[in-house]
């Protein structure tokens, strides 16, 4: 079907995230072929010309990342639009869990949890007696299982306050975010969308960036909102910067703050389409002139 149209360029925003779009991306569909963040891997393949990412993501070598050419935008490709927090004021206690606690929330899909976050969860846990972690199962119950094994292997000292939630709704999430007092992002593999919803709140994310852009991501965030407060370089310092967070309300709120006073730079941005439309006139107009 796409091959019966003569086009000029072929922008897929993502590829590895379905099977279809990996295999047909190994096909020349269009003179032009080109990927971004939506899976935010180089692909390896040969017939993608171009990968499209965020400069303020990207590492000093990211050129050495790619198989593609790497172009880097002043802005994420992508127009997103700010999420409403529901009206209606909730409480841990619709969530089942204690009102005197610190909640440190880690949103992310199981399969990013890394080994070396291990020992940063164990240490948060050991630092703040009154921490409770929270993590989401998937769809596959048996990866809570494992992960969950795992940690009694890493952290069996205090494991008996970490807990396991339930996927929830859209919505019904929106709603668990004003009861977490911080997030706590992956290393290696970081948030995206989750970190976007985050921000239109004001919650804070402490991150520890990795060395290529798919643990970097909320970095990238905090580097255009400019807040660079919960940005840890080691795990000694992610641990610090969250316990602090939890535990500090007046810190906690202050940061609060400023990623809400800030963070509307991330939304509806028509800057960041006119970019991208910039990038594929310029890239047409060159490839036409090429064959003129």
């Amino acid at each position: 079907m796409i091959a019966k149209h003569p086009l000029d360029i072929l922008f897929y925003p993502d590829i590895g995230m379905d099977p279809l779009t990996y295999f047909i991306a190994f096909s020349r569909l269009a003179p032009i072929q080109c990927t971004t963040w939506g899976h935010p891997l180089t692909t390896g393949i040969p017939n993608i010309d171009y990968y499209l990412s965020a400069e303020n993501a990207e590492p000093t070598n990211a050129d050495d990342h790619y198989t593609q050419t790497l172009v880097l935008l002043k802005r994420f490709v992508m127009y997103c639009r700010r999420p409403k927090m529901p009206e209606k004021p909730v409480s841990r206690k619709q969530f089942k869990l204690p009102e005197d606690c610190n909640l440190y929330v880690c949103p992310q899909t199981l399969f990013k949890f890394h080994p070396d976050f291990d020992e940063v969860i164990g240490s948060i846990l050991r630092q703040d007696p009154h921490g409770l972690m929270i993590f989401f199962e998937t769809r596959q119950g048996r990866l809570a299982k494992l992960l969950q094994n795992r940690f009694q292997q890493t952290f069996s000292d205090v494991i008996d306050r970490v807990r396991f939630m339930p996927r929830m709704s859209k919505r019904k999430y929106f709603s668990f975010l004003q009861v977490a007092d911080i997030l706590l992002d992956t290393p290696h593999f970081t948030g995206g969308y989750t970190s976007l919803l985050a921000f239109a709140f004001g919650i804070p994310i402490v991150t520890w960036p990795g060395r290529y852009m798919c643990g970097r991501l909320t970095l990238g965030f905090y580097r255009q909102i400019g807040v660079m407060d919960c940005v840890a370089h080691d795990a000694q310092s992610y641990v610090a910067i969250a316990t602090r967070l939890a535990s500090d309300k007046a810190f906690k709120n202050k940061i609060k703050n400023r990623i809400l006073k800030s963070a509307g730079v991330l939304y509806e941005d028509i800057e960041a389409v006119h970019e991208l439309e910039y990038f594929l006139e310029r890239v047409v107009k060159e490839k036409m002139n090429h064959f003129d």
